[in-house]
């Protein structure tokens, strides 16, 4: 599961990287610094600071709340978890997770150094979801076996109570900040 996270945080990162940063505009935004430091410029804004290099690579990093990609990534990987293993048993807790992803996805369009869209959001859900099912097949063993270490990490704790769930999240999207993969949970 940990590696399909990190191909899944690639992913997201990736998705972004057609064009470069329109640097004049991301200046103008309220409480943004551009630092340029040779071939590598840092942009600075809500406790992140991403880092972006002369060939385009991208690194961000969130020192002011949960990393916002990090969590969406995470947030995706436990709601597949648990529509695909164990339909019904964590339905509340599916539903809140779709609520926050969908919230994380707004956030995420709003507030990218680099154009993304919601729909290429969700088709990166999609798709993840069709590859998981894929692979769980593939693998042949029962459902509730392929994700035992998603129940045990986030499903049983994250449902065990749900309101404490839910009021955790609501820091995540409190500041408009560039959304970041570092540090993740």
């Amino acid at each position: 599961m940990i590696r399909r996270l990190a191909l899944a945080l690639l992913f997201v990162a990736s998705t972004a990287h057609g064009q470069p940063p329109d640097l004049e505009a991301i200046g103008r935004q309220p409480g943004t610094e551009i630092i340029r430091q040779g071939d590598t410029v840092e942009i600075r804004r809500g406790g992140v600071t991403v880092i972006v290099d002369k060939n385009g690579g991208e690194l961000g990093i969130d020192r002011s709340r949960p990393a916002v990609l990090c969590y969406w990534s995470i947030a995706v990987a436990v709601k597949i978890s648990a529509d695909l293993c164990y339909p019904g048993e964590f339905a509340e807790l599916s539903r809140t997770l779709g609520e926050q992803i969908a919230a994380m996805n707004d956030f995420i369009v709003v507030n990218s150094l680099r154009p993304v869209t919601k729909d290429s959001l969700e088709k990166s859900i999609a798709d993840r979801f069709t590859e998981t099912a894929a692979r769980m097949k593939a693998v042949g063993v029962p459902p509730a076996q392929y994700c035992q270490r998603e129940r045990e990490a986030f499903l049983v704790p994250w449902n065990a109570d749900l309101s404490k769930f839910r009021q955790s999240f609501q820091g995540v999207l409190a500041v408009p900040r560039p959304p970041a993969s570092n540090p993740c949970l």
